[in-house]
C-alpha cells in the first residue's frame, strides 16, 4: 500500500468563523469552490482543511498549512485574502499563526 509523504508544515494558519443564519450553504459553496482554490494557488500554500463545530461556536475552522510566514504576505495572497461578497454573513472571525515548536507520533502497535 502507497501512502502519500507530506512533510510536517512548519507554519499554521488557522481561521474560525460563524456565518449568519441562511447563508451557510451559499458560503461553503463559495469557501470551497472559490476561496480555497484561490489561496492554495498562492505561493507557500501547501494544503488546506476544513471542520465543522459539532458542539459550539465558531461554527467552522480552517487550517491552511504554509511554508513560511511569508505566503500571507505575497502579493498572491493580498489579493485573494478576505471574504469577498460573504462579508456581510461573516460573525465571530478569529485567525491565528502558529509556528511549529514540536512533533510527535504514536508508536506504532
Amino acid at each position: 500500500m502507497q501512502t502519500e509523504s507530506h512533510a510536517m508544515p512548519q507554519v499554521l494558519l488557522i481561521t474560525s468563523v460563524d456565518i449568519a443564519d441562511g447563508a451557510e450553504a451559499d458560503f461553503n459553496r463559495w469557501y470551497n469552490g472559490v476561496h480555497l482554490p484561490e489561496v492554495l494557488a498562492c505561493p507557500g500554500f501547501a494544503r488546506a482543511t476544513r471542520y465543522e463545530c459539532t458542539d459550539g461556536q465558531p461554527r467552522y475552522l480552517a487550517i491552511y498549512e504554509l511554508d513560511s510566514e511569508d505566503a500571507l504576505t505575497t502579493p498572491e495572497m493580498q489579493r485573494v485574502r478576505g471574504w469577498g461578497d460573504m462579508f456581510p454573513h461573516v460573525r465571530n472571525f478569529h485567525e491565528r499563526i502558529y509556528r511549529q515548536i514540536h512533533a510527535a507520533e504514536a508508536a506504532p502497535a
